[in-house]
């Protein structure tokens, strides 16, 4: 009796450290910190390295947490980051911030109307992804996967976790377009394409006739709220970088080491 409840002991506890090595994984393939320049409401900008994390995007999408240069050597040495040697910074404090990689975040205003939750209708701010720019321009917004409202979706993926939740947050999103820059972005499944796009008839004639593959995305079913997926952003960006004058093949994607 003794040896089986030993056992039954042991088990629980390779159970419990496998799992704590397999989130410790995850989490190094979905964050790290990132080498970035942000600029603060006042214009001024700075350089550190930007927490990012794309399993839990709601953390650098409302705050950034940055270290410097210093910090983060030790960091790549598998040290530990005291709290101290961590700064904060609130979303209305920042204009925006560019990655190493290129990759450009802005702050914007956005009320979710689609959602049937009335705090969501209330614009709120964001710092989102730029994937197109110029007199159309094109936002990514990653979900939240905690404190607050969170779609069935996002959550059984996240209860799933490992490389399914990484994919599955990285290849699933919100696309927002803003074309008045007076105004804040809107969702672009509420989007009247017409509007959008009619004051160049060439652009709008190439949809009309299916030239672009946005004509059949567009028409695509989300899977669940306004959900929209890399065929169907990929489509967009063809479109916008079209109609912007600026040809764009392809753009930033998140990539993870196996």
């Amino acid at each position: 009796m003794k040896l089986k409840n030993y056992l039954l002991t042991l088990l629980l506890s390779i159970t419990i450290l496998s799992n704590g090595f397999a989130s410790d994984v995850e989490t190094k393939r979905c964050a790290n910190y990132e080498k970035g320049t942000i600029t603060l409401k006042n214009g001024k900008t700075l350089e550190a390295y930007i927490y990012v994390d794309y399993c839990n995007p709601h953390l650098f999408q409302q705050s950034l947490r940055t270290i410097n240069e210093k910090s983060y050597k030790k960091y790549k040495k598998g040290k530990k980051i005291k709290k101290k040697a961590i700064e904060k910074y609130k979303t209305k404090h920042i204009r925006g911030f560019v990655l190493e990689s290129g990759r450009e975040f802005r702050q914007i205003k956005y009320a979710n109307m689609l959602s049937s939750k009335n705090t969501d209708m209330l614009p709120k701010r964001y710092l989102l992804e730029v994937v197109a720019d110029g007199d159309i321009t094109i936002y990514r917004k990653y979900y939240r996967t905690q404190n607050g409202f969170i779609y069935k979706p996002v959550m059984d993926s996240r209860l799933a976790g490992g490389p399914e939740h990484i994919d599955f947050m990285t290849s699933n999103f919100e696309i927002l377009y803003q074309k008045d820059k007076s105004k804040n972005p809107r969702n672009i499944r509420n989007a009247n394409l017409k509007n959008l796009f009619g004051d160049n008839t060439e652009i709008l004639q190439k949809f009309q006739d299916g030239d672009y593959d946005f004509r059949v995305q567009f028409q695509r079913q989300a899977s669940f709220s306004a959900n929209c997926d890399l065929p169907f952003l990929e489509a967009l960006v063809e479109m916008v970088s079209d109609y912007n004058g600026e040809r764009k093949d392809s753009f930033a994607n998140t990539i993870f080491e196996q």
